[in-house]
Protein backbone atom coordinates (compact mmCIF):
# COMPACT_ATOMS: atom_id res chain seq x y z
CA UNK A 1 0.00 0.00 0.00
CA UNK A 2 1.17 3.57 -0.98
CA UNK A 3 0.77 5.48 2.42
CA UNK A 4 2.90 7.39 1.48
CA UNK A 5 0.41 9.23 -0.78
CA UNK A 6 -2.33 9.49 1.23
CA UNK A 7 -3.97 11.19 4.42
CA UNK A 8 -6.17 10.16 6.99
CA UNK A 9 -9.75 10.95 6.65
CA UNK A 10 -13.58 10.26 7.58
CA UNK A 11 -16.08 8.82 6.20
CA UNK A 12 -19.62 9.97 4.47
CA UNK A 13 -22.96 7.69 4.74
CA UNK A 14 -25.46 8.19 1.97
CA UNK A 15 -27.23 11.47 2.84
CA UNK A 16 -29.23 12.69 -0.15
CA UNK A 17 -30.57 16.50 -1.07
CA UNK A 18 -32.50 17.77 -3.38
CA UNK A 19 -32.06 20.70 -5.90
CA UNK A 20 -29.55 21.41 -8.07
CA UNK A 21 -26.90 24.63 -6.87
CA UNK A 22 -27.52 27.90 -8.77
CA UNK A 23 -25.68 29.13 -11.62
CA UNK A 24 -22.12 30.72 -11.88
CA UNK A 25 -22.38 34.59 -12.14
CA UNK A 26 -20.69 35.83 -15.58
CA UNK A 27 -18.78 38.69 -15.11
CA UNK A 28 -18.66 42.04 -17.34
CA UNK A 29 -15.60 43.21 -19.00
CA UNK A 30 -13.30 41.09 -16.30
CA UNK A 31 -14.93 42.38 -13.49
CA UNK A 32 -17.86 41.36 -10.93
CA UNK A 33 -20.85 43.60 -10.84
CA UNK A 34 -22.89 41.75 -8.78
CA UNK A 35 -22.16 38.98 -5.79
CA UNK A 36 -24.06 36.29 -5.68
CA UNK A 37 -24.88 33.44 -3.85
CA UNK A 38 -27.02 30.98 -1.96
CA UNK A 39 -27.09 29.60 2.19
CA UNK A 40 -27.76 26.25 2.52
CA UNK A 41 -28.82 24.71 5.33
CA UNK A 42 -27.30 21.34 6.29
CA UNK A 43 -30.42 19.26 7.50
CA UNK A 44 -32.85 21.62 6.10
CA UNK A 45 -34.30 24.23 8.15
CA UNK A 46 -36.14 27.56 7.62
CA UNK A 47 -33.15 30.29 6.48
CA UNK A 48 -35.03 33.69 6.01
CA UNK A 49 -34.26 35.02 9.57
CA UNK A 50 -30.50 34.75 8.31
CA UNK A 51 -28.79 38.28 6.88
CA UNK A 52 -25.84 38.64 5.26
CA UNK A 53 -22.88 41.32 5.36
CA UNK A 54 -20.51 42.03 2.78
CA UNK A 55 -17.44 44.67 3.60
CA UNK A 56 -14.49 45.73 1.28
CA UNK A 57 -12.56 48.32 2.22
CA UNK A 58 -14.85 51.34 2.94
CA UNK A 59 -17.94 49.90 0.98
CA UNK A 60 -20.20 47.73 3.32
CA UNK A 61 -23.84 46.40 2.87
CA UNK A 62 -25.94 44.06 3.85
CA UNK A 63 -28.86 41.66 2.35
CA UNK A 64 -31.57 39.33 3.30
CA UNK A 65 -32.11 35.50 1.77
CA UNK A 66 -34.89 34.50 -0.32
CA UNK A 67 -36.64 30.85 0.78
CA UNK A 68 -34.18 29.29 -1.02
CA UNK A 69 -31.14 30.54 0.37
CA UNK A 70 -30.50 33.17 -1.77
CA UNK A 71 -28.90 36.45 -1.74
CA UNK A 72 -27.23 39.58 -3.87
CA UNK A 73 -25.06 42.33 -3.41
CA UNK A 74 -24.42 44.89 -6.21
CA UNK A 75 -20.83 45.22 -5.83
CA UNK A 76 -19.05 49.16 -5.66
CA UNK A 77 -17.76 50.81 -8.81
CA UNK A 78 -14.31 51.43 -7.66
CA UNK A 79 -12.86 47.67 -8.46
CA UNK A 80 -12.36 45.40 -4.95
CA UNK A 81 -8.40 45.49 -4.87
CA UNK A 82 -7.45 43.22 -1.63
CA UNK A 83 -10.43 41.47 -0.61
CA UNK A 84 -14.01 41.18 0.42
CA UNK A 85 -15.28 39.31 3.41
CA UNK A 86 -18.62 38.13 3.38
CA UNK A 87 -20.31 36.90 6.80
CA UNK A 88 -23.60 35.53 7.88
CA UNK A 89 -25.46 36.13 10.82
CA UNK A 90 -28.09 33.53 11.68
CA UNK A 91 -30.23 36.16 13.76
CA UNK A 92 -30.98 36.54 17.15
CA UNK A 93 -28.84 34.40 19.70
CA UNK A 94 -31.50 33.17 21.64
CA UNK A 95 -33.38 31.58 18.27
CA UNK A 96 -30.96 31.49 15.77
CA UNK A 97 -30.81 27.80 14.07
CA UNK A 98 -27.40 27.95 12.82
CA UNK A 99 -23.66 28.48 13.78
CA UNK A 100 -22.40 31.60 11.96
CA UNK A 101 -20.57 31.87 8.99
CA UNK A 102 -17.14 34.04 7.66
CA UNK A 103 -15.56 33.90 5.05
CA UNK A 104 -12.86 36.58 2.67
CA UNK A 105 -12.97 36.45 -1.18
CA UNK A 106 -10.53 37.40 -3.45
CA UNK A 107 -11.34 39.89 -6.73
CA UNK A 108 -11.15 36.66 -8.82
CA UNK A 109 -13.96 34.79 -6.93
CA UNK A 110 -16.26 37.13 -6.94
CA UNK A 111 -17.45 36.38 -9.91
CA UNK A 112 -18.16 33.07 -8.63
CA UNK A 113 -21.88 31.75 -6.99
CA UNK A 114 -21.12 31.42 -3.33
CA UNK A 115 -22.56 28.25 -2.00
CA UNK A 116 -22.28 28.21 2.03
CA UNK A 117 -23.59 25.33 4.23
CA UNK A 118 -24.93 26.34 6.89
CA UNK A 119 -23.86 24.08 10.11
CA UNK A 120 -27.06 24.02 12.19
CA UNK A 121 -26.85 24.13 16.27
CA UNK A 122 -28.93 21.10 16.54
CA UNK A 123 -29.26 17.87 14.77
CA UNK A 124 -32.34 15.43 14.25
CA UNK A 125 -31.18 11.86 13.81
CA UNK A 126 -32.61 10.51 10.66
CA UNK A 127 -31.72 6.96 11.27
CA UNK A 128 -30.57 3.98 13.83
CA UNK A 129 -31.14 3.12 17.55
CA UNK A 130 -31.79 7.18 17.96
CA UNK A 131 -34.06 8.35 14.98
CA UNK A 132 -36.08 11.11 15.67
CA UNK A 133 -33.50 12.67 18.72
CA UNK A 134 -32.44 16.37 18.63
CA UNK A 135 -28.78 16.55 19.56
CA UNK A 136 -26.88 20.36 20.39
CA UNK A 137 -24.30 20.58 17.89
CA UNK A 138 -21.07 22.42 18.54
CA UNK A 139 -18.43 22.44 16.26
CA UNK A 140 -15.92 23.65 18.91
CA UNK A 141 -16.86 20.13 20.47
CA UNK A 142 -16.76 18.66 17.41
CA UNK A 143 -13.22 19.21 16.56
CA UNK A 144 -12.16 19.57 20.25
CA UNK A 145 -8.73 17.38 20.83
CA UNK A 146 -8.50 15.44 24.08
CA UNK A 147 -4.40 16.18 23.80
CA UNK A 148 -2.06 18.71 22.74
CA UNK A 149 -1.48 17.79 19.35
CA UNK A 150 -4.41 15.32 19.09
CA UNK A 151 -7.10 16.00 16.31
CA UNK A 152 -10.92 15.76 17.89
CA UNK A 153 -13.72 13.94 16.38
CA UNK A 154 -13.58 15.84 13.48
CA UNK A 155 -10.67 16.24 11.85
CA UNK A 156 -9.49 19.67 9.49
CA UNK A 157 -8.12 18.73 6.09
CA UNK A 158 -7.03 21.86 3.70
CA UNK A 159 -7.94 21.43 -0.23
CA UNK A 160 -5.25 20.94 -1.71
CA UNK A 161 -4.23 24.52 -3.74
CA UNK A 162 -6.78 26.29 -1.80
CA UNK A 163 -5.79 26.36 2.45
CA UNK A 164 -8.68 28.30 2.94
CA UNK A 165 -10.98 26.05 2.33
CA UNK A 166 -11.43 22.82 4.80
CA UNK A 167 -13.24 19.57 3.99
CA UNK A 168 -13.83 16.86 6.04
CA UNK A 169 -13.09 13.65 3.87
CA UNK A 170 -14.75 10.38 3.89
CA UNK A 171 -15.56 7.28 2.03
CA UNK A 172 -17.53 7.81 -1.68
CA UNK A 173 -21.39 7.38 -1.03
CA UNK A 174 -21.48 4.52 -3.69
CA UNK A 175 -19.04 2.43 -2.12
CA UNK A 176 -21.26 1.81 0.88
CA UNK A 177 -21.70 -0.97 2.46
CA UNK A 178 -18.27 -1.11 2.73
CA UNK A 179 -16.06 -4.40 2.16
CA UNK A 180 -13.94 -6.31 4.91
CA UNK A 181 -11.87 -8.82 4.70
CA UNK A 182 -9.84 -10.66 7.01
CA UNK A 183 -5.86 -10.23 6.30
CA UNK A 184 -5.05 -13.73 6.36
CA UNK A 185 -1.67 -12.79 4.93
CA UNK A 186 -0.24 -10.31 7.44
CA UNK A 187 -2.05 -11.86 10.14
CA UNK A 188 0.50 -13.70 12.53
CA UNK A 189 -2.37 -15.71 14.08
CA UNK A 190 -5.08 -18.14 12.45
CA UNK A 191 -8.19 -16.23 11.87
CA UNK A 192 -11.04 -18.96 13.70
CA UNK A 193 -14.42 -19.07 13.22
CA UNK A 194 -14.86 -17.42 16.70
CA UNK A 195 -13.36 -14.38 15.70
CA UNK A 196 -15.06 -13.82 12.71
CA UNK A 197 -18.52 -13.99 15.12
CA UNK A 198 -17.34 -11.71 17.72
CA UNK A 199 -15.91 -9.02 15.32
CA UNK A 200 -19.46 -9.07 13.42
CA UNK A 201 -20.98 -8.70 16.65
CA UNK A 202 -19.84 -5.31 17.14
CA UNK A 203 -20.02 -4.43 13.32
CA UNK A 204 -23.54 -5.02 13.74
CA UNK A 205 -24.45 -3.53 16.36
CA UNK A 206 -22.56 -0.07 15.37
CA UNK A 207 -24.58 -0.69 12.14
CA UNK A 208 -27.86 -0.44 14.40
CA UNK A 209 -26.68 2.57 15.58
CA UNK A 210 -25.97 4.43 13.05
CA UNK A 211 -29.47 2.86 11.31
CA UNK A 212 -27.19 2.14 7.95
CA UNK A 213 -25.64 -1.07 5.89
CA UNK A 214 -21.99 0.24 6.58
CA UNK A 215 -20.29 -2.90 6.48
CA UNK A 216 -20.33 -6.36 4.42
CA UNK A 217 -18.03 -9.57 4.78
CA UNK A 218 -15.24 -9.93 1.50
CA UNK A 219 -12.74 -12.49 0.72
CA UNK A 220 -9.64 -11.29 1.42
CA UNK A 221 -8.54 -12.95 -2.16
CA UNK A 222 -10.95 -11.02 -3.43
CA UNK A 223 -9.79 -7.62 -1.43
CA UNK A 224 -5.84 -7.70 -2.82
CA UNK A 225 -4.80 -4.20 -3.98
CA UNK A 226 -4.20 -3.34 -7.51
CA UNK A 227 -0.75 -3.62 -9.39
CA UNK A 228 -0.56 0.18 -8.77
CA UNK A 229 -1.47 0.14 -4.93
CA UNK A 230 -4.67 0.86 -4.39
CA UNK A 231 -7.29 2.56 -4.25
CA UNK A 232 -8.07 -0.87 -2.40
CA UNK A 233 -11.58 -0.03 -1.45
CA UNK A 234 -11.46 -2.23 1.52
CA UNK A 235 -10.80 -2.49 5.01
CA UNK A 236 -8.74 -4.99 5.98
CA UNK A 237 -8.62 -6.79 9.41
CA UNK A 238 -5.65 -8.20 11.07
CA UNK A 239 -4.09 -9.77 14.19
CA UNK A 240 -0.69 -8.48 15.42
CA UNK A 241 1.22 -10.24 18.33
CA UNK A 242 2.86 -7.18 18.70
CA UNK A 243 0.04 -5.10 20.20
CA UNK A 244 1.68 -4.87 23.89
CA UNK A 245 -1.09 -3.85 25.71
CA UNK A 246 -2.87 -1.92 22.80
CA UNK A 247 -6.84 -3.50 22.04
CA UNK A 248 -6.22 -2.12 18.32
CA UNK A 249 -5.04 0.36 15.86
CA UNK A 250 -7.71 1.99 13.21
CA UNK A 251 -6.64 3.87 10.56
CA UNK A 252 -8.28 5.25 7.30
CA UNK A 253 -6.49 6.49 4.21
CA UNK A 254 -7.42 8.63 1.45
CA UNK A 255 -6.19 10.18 -1.87
CA UNK A 256 -7.60 13.71 -1.81
CA UNK A 257 -10.80 13.80 -0.59
CA UNK A 258 -11.77 10.10 -0.69
CA UNK A 259 -10.85 7.47 1.70
CA UNK A 260 -9.60 4.40 -0.46
CA UNK A 261 -9.26 2.08 2.37
CA UNK A 262 -8.88 1.23 5.91
CA UNK A 263 -6.81 -1.02 7.90
CA UNK A 264 -7.41 -2.39 11.45
CA UNK A 265 -4.93 -4.28 13.29
CA UNK A 266 -6.13 -5.89 16.66
CA UNK A 267 -4.95 -7.83 19.96
CA UNK A 268 -6.84 -11.37 19.61
CA UNK A 269 -7.02 -11.37 22.99
CA UNK A 270 -8.78 -7.88 23.24
CA UNK A 271 -11.31 -9.21 20.91
CA UNK A 272 -11.64 -12.21 22.67
CA UNK A 273 -12.93 -9.87 25.73
CA UNK A 274 -10.09 -10.12 28.40
CA UNK A 275 -8.48 -6.64 29.66
CA UNK A 276 -10.11 -4.52 26.37
CA UNK A 277 -12.22 -1.64 26.73
CA UNK A 278 -15.61 -1.85 25.78
CA UNK A 279 -16.61 -1.82 22.44
CA UNK A 280 -13.18 -2.01 20.96
CA UNK A 281 -13.83 -3.21 17.98
CA UNK A 282 -16.96 -0.59 17.58
CA UNK A 283 -13.86 1.90 18.63
CA UNK A 284 -11.63 1.48 15.86
CA UNK A 285 -14.33 0.84 13.16
CA UNK A 286 -15.42 4.35 13.85
CA UNK A 287 -11.37 5.33 13.41
CA UNK A 288 -11.49 3.40 9.60
CA UNK A 289 -14.31 5.43 9.17
CA UNK A 290 -11.99 8.21 9.76
CA UNK A 291 -12.77 9.95 13.24
CA UNK A 292 -10.38 10.90 15.73
CA UNK A 293 -10.76 10.36 19.81
CA UNK A 294 -12.91 12.97 21.91
CA UNK A 295 -13.68 13.81 25.61
CA UNK A 296 -16.27 16.38 24.53
CA UNK A 297 -18.78 13.77 25.01
CA UNK A 298 -19.72 10.27 26.06
CA UNK A 299 -18.41 8.06 23.49
CA UNK A 300 -17.73 5.39 21.72
CA UNK A 301 -14.51 6.59 20.91
CA UNK A 302 -13.58 8.75 24.25
CA UNK A 303 -9.80 8.24 24.68
CA UNK A 304 -9.23 6.06 27.27
CA UNK A 305 -6.24 7.35 28.81
CA UNK A 306 -7.61 10.77 29.22
CA UNK A 307 -10.99 10.48 29.77
CA UNK A 308 -12.10 6.91 30.65
CA UNK A 309 -15.26 7.52 32.33
CA UNK A 310 -16.61 8.95 29.21
CA UNK A 311 -15.68 5.62 27.14
CA UNK A 312 -19.08 4.05 26.07
CA UNK A 313 -19.43 0.35 25.05
CA UNK A 314 -21.33 1.32 21.80
CA UNK A 315 -21.82 4.54 19.33
CA UNK A 316 -24.04 7.09 21.69
CA UNK A 317 -26.24 9.68 20.34
CA UNK A 318 -23.55 12.39 19.99
CA UNK A 319 -21.45 9.56 18.06
CA UNK A 320 -24.48 9.47 15.46
CA UNK A 321 -25.63 12.87 15.20
CA UNK A 322 -22.23 14.01 14.35
CA UNK A 323 -21.37 11.42 11.72
CA UNK A 324 -24.70 12.08 9.96
CA UNK A 325 -24.01 15.93 10.34
CA UNK A 326 -20.75 15.29 8.54
CA UNK A 327 -22.21 12.81 6.19
CA UNK A 328 -24.00 15.58 5.20
CA UNK A 329 -22.01 18.35 4.93
CA UNK A 330 -19.93 16.16 2.69
CA UNK A 331 -23.11 15.07 0.58
CA UNK A 332 -23.46 18.74 0.22
CA UNK A 333 -20.33 20.09 -0.96
CA UNK A 334 -19.22 16.86 -2.85
CA UNK A 335 -22.58 15.87 -4.59
CA UNK A 336 -24.11 19.11 -5.57
CA UNK A 337 -20.91 21.16 -5.56
CA UNK A 338 -21.06 23.04 -2.94
CA UNK A 339 -18.14 25.62 -2.07
CA UNK A 340 -18.05 26.59 1.62
CA UNK A 341 -18.24 24.11 4.73
CA UNK A 342 -17.36 24.28 7.54
CA UNK A 343 -14.46 26.27 7.27
CA UNK A 344 -16.85 29.18 7.28
CA UNK A 345 -18.38 29.05 10.23
CA UNK A 346 -14.77 27.83 12.21
CA UNK A 347 -14.14 31.16 10.84
CA UNK A 348 -16.93 32.76 12.91
CA UNK A 349 -16.97 30.92 15.93
CA UNK A 350 -13.74 29.12 16.77
CA UNK A 351 -9.75 29.17 16.03
CA UNK A 352 -9.27 27.49 13.13
CA UNK A 353 -8.72 23.80 14.03
CA UNK A 354 -5.60 21.57 13.82
CA UNK A 355 -5.63 19.47 10.76
CA UNK A 356 -4.85 16.28 10.60
CA UNK A 357 -1.32 14.67 9.69
CA UNK A 358 -0.93 12.65 7.11
CA UNK A 359 -0.74 8.39 7.58
CA UNK A 360 -2.21 9.22 11.43
CA UNK A 361 -2.90 6.21 13.34
CA UNK A 362 -5.90 6.23 16.67
CA UNK A 363 -5.31 3.41 19.14
CA UNK A 364 -7.47 2.27 22.46
CA UNK A 365 -5.88 0.13 24.80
Amino acid sequence: MTAGRWVVCSFSLLALFGGALPRRVAAQDGMATVLRGRVIAAGGGDVRAVRMFARAGEWADSAGVDSAGGFAFALPERPIADSLELRVDPGRPDSAAFHPARLRLGPTELAQEQEIVLVPLRWTIRAGRYAGRQVETRLARAFSPPCAGCTGFFRAFAVRGDTARTRLQGWPAERFPLRVAFDREWSRERVTEGDSVAFWREADELEEALGADVFRPANYGDALPREDGGPDDVILVWFDTDMRGLGGIGTAVSREDDIGYGDLRLNRDALRGTGAAPGLVAHELMHTLGFGHTCAWRSVVADVRRCPHLRAPGATEEDVAYAELAAEIRALLHGHGGRWGVEAAVAATLAPPERAPAARRDSAR
